[in-house]
């Protein structure tokens, strides 16, 4: 059975979706405030988290932003804010669904079970690393301090090196994975610069990008590290 945190200031709001959550087959675990959130979180682990933006001790966008230091489980916004700016800030600050007041408990559940199935298939969305958090849908490098978006090409190529730290690839070896239709080998040392620029702020939670003349490139992971 897997487990939910709804996180909502309403009670009679909390206490439907609580009983069709429930009936849906779910443990489901209340919070009317974000310091409830917060300790729940910090104590259990939560499968889905579905949270409301306006609470009395902060908002929802807050919320999930201290959320994402603890958990990489999906968060889907339920709430009243229905303008498209406050969607997408909602889901660039690392919310995967939002959902609009009034709603149905069906569709919840659905989205519920939509995003539970993605995390179960093996497709997650999310990697955690210490305080780092990794967006592969949204190519997102995120720490505590700032998020860069990165492009196709230089996300495939952070994730090549990424998933093998220590592992010298050599710009033959890159060209093939990543351009196997065929390019000018200048093309991965351009993408490597670009690379580095972007991610010189996070080399302190994933590492730097080294190169060696005559092998290639590798990522060398931080001394300290803390892997979710």
């Amino acid at each position: 059975m897997s487990n939910i945190l709804i996180i909502d200031d309403n009670p009679e709001i909390l206490e439907t979706n609580m009983s069709h959550l429930t009936d849906e087959g779910f443990i489901v675990t209340p919070a009317d405030t974000g310091k409830k959130a917060l300790a729940h979180l910090n104590e259990n682990q939560y499968d889905c988290i579905v949270m409301d933006i306006m609470l009395p001790d902060t908002n929802g966008f807050a919320l999930c932003n201290a959320a994402r230091k603890i958990t990489a489980a999906p968060i889907i916004f339920l709430s009243c804010l229905d303008s498209p700016d406050d969607k997408v800030k909602g889901l660039m600050i690392g919310g995967d669904d939002y959902i609009t007041k009034p709603y149905s408990l069906k569709e919840l559940a659905a989205r519920i079970h939509v995003h539970l199935r993605r995390e179960r298939s093996g497709t997650q969305q999310h990697i955690t690393f210490g305080m780092c958090r990794i967006d592969k849908l949204k190519k997102m490098i995120h720490t505590p301090e700032k998020e860069v978006f990165l492009s196709q090409k230089e996300f495939e190529l952070f994730l090549l090196l990424f998933e093998n730290p220590g592992r010298m690839f050599s710009k033959v070896e890159l060209l093939e994975a990543l351009w196997p239709d065929g390019t000018d080998i200048g093309t991965v040392a351009v993408h490597i610069l670009k690379l580095r620029r972007k991610l010189e702020f996070a080399k302190g939670f994933i590492g730097t990008i080294d190169n060696d003349y005559r092998h290639g490139y590798c990522l060398s992971r931080p001394d300290k590290e803390e892997a979710d």
